[in-house]
C-alpha cells in the first residue's frame, strides 16, 4: 500500500489535520478539587517577600530575574522614584484654564448687565486676560494651594474663602454703586465657585448655608 502523500502548502495541512482530529480525542474531564500538593505562586511570593508592605504603607517594588544559569536575582528599587511627588501640572492647568474661563464669564456678564452699551467681545477678551493680572494671580494661586485641597488646613481655608467671598459679593450686589460691582463681582465669583468646588460636599453645602443664612439675616433678596 503505497503511503500517503505529504501535504503540499498550509491548506492542505489544515484539511489533513481537520480530517485526523475530531472533538472526541479531546479528553473532558472536570479539575480537581483536591487542595495543591506543593507550593502555590502564594506561598513563593510571601516566602520572597513580595508581598509586603513598607513601614509607610506603599508596597515595596522588587524587580526580579531570572538568570541563564535558572538562578533567580531579585533586586530592590529604590524609593526615590516611587516617593517623588511632584505638582500635577496637568490638573493644575486644567483647574486654572477653568477658572480663568469662568472670570471672563463674570466679567462678560456684570458689563452686559451694568454697562451702558453691549459690550464688544474681542476688547473684552483682551482686557479680562493679556492687560488684566487675574490670570496670573489665579495660575499662581491653583498652583499653590490645589495640590494639597485634600489637607483639613487646606479644608479651611477653602471653606473661609467660600464663606468670605460669597457673603462678600451679596453684599457688593447689593449696597455698592454699579462700577463697584462691574469691578469686584468676576473677581469675588470665581473665589467663591473656586472655594466650594475644592471643599468635600459636606463641607460645600454648609458653607452654602451660611452664605446664604447670612445673606437672609441681613435682609437680602436672592430674586
Amino acid at each position: 500500500m503505497a503511503s500517503q502523500e505529504a501535504p503540499r502548502n498550509r491548506r492542505e495541512r489544515r484539511a489533513q489535520a481537520k480530517q485526523q482530529s475530531t472533538h472526541n480525542d479531546i479528553p473532558l474531564a472536570h479539575p480537581k478539587q483536591q487542595a495543591p500538593t506543593g507550593k502555590t505562586l502564594i506561598d513563593i511570593a510571601e516566602e520572597r517577600q513580595l508581598l509586603q508592605r513598607s513601614s509607610k504603607g506603599t508596597p515595596s517594588v522588587t524587580t526580579t530575574r531570572i538568570d541563564p544559569d535558572g538562578s533567580i536575582t531579585e533586586t530592590p528599587e529604590t524609593s526615590a522614584s516611587s516617593n517623588n511627588v511632584s505638582t500635577p501640572y496637568l490638573d493644575v492647568l486644567l483647574y486654572s484654564t477653568s477658572l480663568i474661563l469662568l472670570h471672563f464669564t463674570l466679567t462678560f456678564l456684570v458689563h452686559h448687565q451694568y454697562g451702558s452699551e453691549r459690550p464688544a467681545l474681542f476688547p473684552l477678551i483682551l482686557s479680562s486676560t493679556v492687560y488684566s493680572p487675574a490670570p496670573w494671580l489665579i495660575l499662581l494661586l491653583v498652583a499653590l494651594l490645589h495640590p494639597q485641597a485634600s489637607h483639613p488646613s487646606m479644608q479651611l481655608v477653602f471653606a473661609t474663602m467660600a464663606v468670605v467671598a460669597g457673603t462678600w459679593l451679596i453684599q457688593a450686589s447689593n449696597n455698592d454703586p454699579y462700577m463697584a460691582v462691574m469691578k469686584k463681582a468676576p473677581a469675588l465669583g470665581t473665589l467663591w465657585v473656586w472655594g466650594v468646588v475644592e471643599l468635600r460636599w459636606e463641607i460645600a453645602a454648609a458653607c452654602l448655608v451660611v452664605t446664604g443664612a447670612w445673606g437672609w439675616w441681613k435682609g437680602y433678596a436672592f430674586w
